[in-house]
Order: structure tokens, then C-alpha cells, then sequence
């Protein structure tokens, strides 16, 4: 009897909170002060004021994606293993003649591919530059690294390469961000603004092509496509998930050969020294995943993670805008029918109730984009449908005053009335 009491008891209480959800879900009231919330976002995000410095907490979330923390702080990396296919090479400082020296090692070692990742901005000592020229012609399966830039009329054209041949194979190297920003996507391809006739590969789309071509028609489909980046491998001092040999190691013949034959080599500046930051970057890997101050990974690490991405298949499905703003419409219309429901019928319990459901749904909303992640690689942006609930509070009062000023002066229907509370 006492189980049918709870039983009944709890039937009640889900019924209560239906109750308050659906009451007001339907109302013209609550349709128009859900479209009020998004009316306020494009206005407010249209105002040409930079505000940012007034918001201290704006400026270190400028930067910030709730994906981040998946990799920094829930170990999604943990047990990958290492990716045996790919191989890098610290150039360290070595100038243009100990490259040269560093590629006809590696070559010998018969690597499927040898990408370099360095950019030659000018000519320096003839000699070594005669060197390298002629040990970057003589390797047909090396990937040169090139910045694209654009000129006047936004046409498109690889650059900062001295060495760079029409007949040589290369790929850019550019992410499109800020150098403090973090690196969350790339360009598989980048074509010309306006003729679209110009295709430039990315360095790893170029390596791509050589290792295995079939993945690389399957790229070309993402072409000025902004691609997610699915880090799943680090190179640190606490942990190796690429192997990396010193250039040292290298010219001493102390590799083993099956190491490197058949590979993917990447050949690139390295410093696994966290104070080192040259030629680092802020990944989502980063320890610290907000207000970040030290870049954490070298670029050709960035580009292991590219490759390893590429070649496992493992790449990240995004939701489509339209698809977040959906969601984000139903979110808020959700909250907005229970946030009227109290502030009209229990209005002393108002606030708290919004600050609770506010939080709850933050809670909620983030586990579940962590979730969906992890667990399918599908990344839905929820910063828009928090925005909208920490909006909707504060809109139902614009909206009341708005509703009963046109109930006076139209006869607007309305449930909301003069100092019903």
C-alpha cells in the first residue's frame, strides 16, 4: 500500500512539473517573448561597440569551445595508442645545408612520403642553397611547406618558399586563426574567392596524395570547407604518441629501418620544453582550456594529428548552423513557458526558480554536448541555446511592459496584466 502511495506520490509530482512546463507552452505570449530573445541577440551582436573591455570574463571566454575540455581535462587521448605511420624528425636549428643533409638521410631510408615542414622566405649563402635546391629536386616524393596569401583582387597564390618549383609537390601550411587563437579547424583545400580555378592543397592534403591517393579524392569534396581537427595524439615530455627521433640519431645511422620504410616522415621544428614556444600553438589540448598563456604544441604535431585524423577516418561530424539554431529555439521556448509560469502564478519563487532551472540546464546542456563528442564525434554548438536562457529572464520584462502597453493602446490580447503581481 505504501509503495502505491509513493508510486502515486510521484505520478503527482511529474505531473506538477508538466504542468509548469506545458501551462503557458502554447501561448501567443510565450511564442512572441521566445522571439523577443532572438530579436535581442541580433541586435545586441549588430551594435558597433566594442564593450569587450567592460567584461573580463568575456575576454578570457573569447577563445574558449566546451569541446575543449574533453581533451584537456577528460583524458580522451588516454588510450590511443601511437600512430605507427607516422614518423617526425626534429630539424632542430640546423640551417639550410644540415636539412639538406637531414632529407637525404631520411630518403635513404625509403619513406613512402617526406614532408617538410619549413618555409624558405629568401635566398641566403649560395652554396647552401645550391645544396638544398638540388636535394629537394632530386626527391620526388617530398611535400614542400608554403604560406598561401592573397593579392589585390583576392586571387590566391602560394608563397614564402624560395625553393618552391612548378614541378615540385607542396602544400600550405596557413590555419586559418590568430596566432593566439586556438587551433581548432583547417582547409583541406583552398580555391580562389572568385574564379575558384586556383586549388591549393593544405601540406597534409599534399602528403595525402602521395601516401594514399584514394583518401585524398575524398578530401578534395571539403574543398574551403572549415574542417573540425580531431586531436587524439600528444608529443610531450610526459607523453609520446608519434615516435621522434633527433636529427643526431638520425645521421648516425642509429634508427632502426623499419621505422621509417614505407612512413609518412614529417620533418619539422620540435621542442617538447613547455617554455619553448617557438613555432607552438594553442591546441584544445592545451592543460589550460580557458584564458590560455603558453601555446602547447609544435605544428608539426598539429600536422600529425591532421594526418592520423585523415588516415583512421576518424574525422568529426559538425551540426549545421540551422540545426543549432533549432535547438536553440526549442530550448528557449521550453524555458520561457516555465519562467512565465512562475513569474505569473508564483512570482515570489520567480527568480529562484529561473536562477535553478538556469543552472541545471547549463549543467545539462554541456554534459550532453560532451557526451555527444565523445561518443559520436558530433560536435553541437550549445553556446547559443545557453545564451538564450540566461537572455529569457530578463527579456520577459521587456516584453510584459511591451504587451500591456499594446493590451492599453490596441486591445492586444495578452496574458500578462497591469500589477498582477
Amino acid at each position: 500500500m505504501s509503495m502505491e502511495k509513493h508510486h502515486g506520490h510521484s505520478q503527482k509530482k511529474k505531473q506538477k512539473i508538466h504542468h509548469r512546463i506545458t501551462k503557458y507552452l502554447y501561448e501567443k505570449d510565450t511564442l512572441f517573448a521566445t522571439l523577443w530573445v532572438f530579436i535581442f541577440i541580433v541586435v545586441l551582436g549588430s551594435l558597433p561597440l566594442n564593450l569587450g573591455f567592460l567584461n573580463p570574463v568575456k575576454l578570457n571566454l573569447k577563445d574558449f569551445d566546451f569541446s575543449d575540455i574533453s581533451y584537456s581535462k577528460l583524458s580522451k587521448d588516454q588510450a590511443v595508442p601511437v600512430d605507427s605511420n607516422i614518423v617526425i624528425i626534429n630539424i632542430a636549428n640546423y640551417d639550410r645545408e644540415g636539412i639538406a643533409y637531414l632529407i637525404e638521410k631520411t630518403a635513404s631510408y625509403e619513406p613512402k612520403v617526406i614532408g617538410l615542414d619549413a618555409t624558405f622566405p629568401g635566398p641566403k649563402e649560395p652554396e647552401k642553397d645550391s645544396m638544398l635546391r638540388n636535394t629537394i629536386r632530386k626527391h620526388k616524393n617530398l611535400v614542400l611547406a608554403v604560406k598561401y596569401l592573397t593579392d589585390s583582387t583576392n586571387k590566391i597564390y602560394p608563397a614564402e618558399n624560395y625553393f618552391l618549383e612548378d614541378s615540385l609537390s607542396f602544400g600550405y601550411v596557413n590555419f586559418p586563426h590568430l596566432l593566439t587563437e586556438t587551433i581548432r579547424t583547417y582547409y583541406p583545400f583552398r580555391s580562389d574567392d572568385k574564379e575558384k580555378q586556383l586549388m591549393l592543397p593544405s601540406f597534409t592534403s599534399a602528403i595525402i596524395k602521395k601516401y594514399k591517393p584514394e583518401l585524398y579524392d575524398g578530401l578534395k569534396k571539403k574543398k574551403d570547407k572549415r574542417t573540425i581537427i580531431n586531436y587524439t595524439r600528444r608529443l610531450s615530455q610526459t607523453k609520446a604518441q608519434y615516435y621522434k627521433i633527433e636529427p643526431e640519431a638520425l645521421l648516425s645511422d642509429n634508427v632502426e629501418p623499419s621505422l621509417l620504410k614505407g612512413k609518412i616522415v614529417l620533418l619539422g621544428y620540435v621542442n617538447l620544453d613547455p617554455n619553448d614556444i617557438q613555432d607552438k600553438k594553442f591546441t584544445p589540448m592545451n592543460e589550460k582550456y580557458y584564458g590560455k598563456t603558453i601555446p602547447d604544441m609544435n605544428g608539426i604535431v598539429v600536422h600529425a594529428n591532421i594526418l592520423s585524423m585523415i588516415l583512421e577516418k576518424n574525422f568529426v561530424k559538425k551540426m549545421p548552423a540551422w540545426g543549432n539554431i533549432l535547438l536553440a529555439v526549442l530550448i528557449c521556448w521550453l524555458h520561457m513557458s516555465l519562467f512565465i509560469h512562475y513569474y505569473i502564478e508564483s512570482h515570489i519563487w520567480f527568480h529562484l526558480a529561473a536562477k535553478i532551472a538556469q543552472v541545471a540546464s547549463a549543467i545539462l546542456f554541456v554534459w550532453l554536448g560532451f557526451y555527444l563528442y565523445d561518443r559520436f564525434r558530433l560536435k553541437v554548438d550549445m553556446k547559443l541555446s545557453l545564451l538564450t536562457i540566461i537572455l529569457a529572464v530578463d527579456v520577459i520584462y521587456f516584453y510584459e511592459a511591451w504587451a500591456i502597453w499594446m493590451n492599453k493602446k490596441f486591445h492586444y490580447n495578452t496574458i500578462f496584466k497591469p500589477h498582477h503581481h
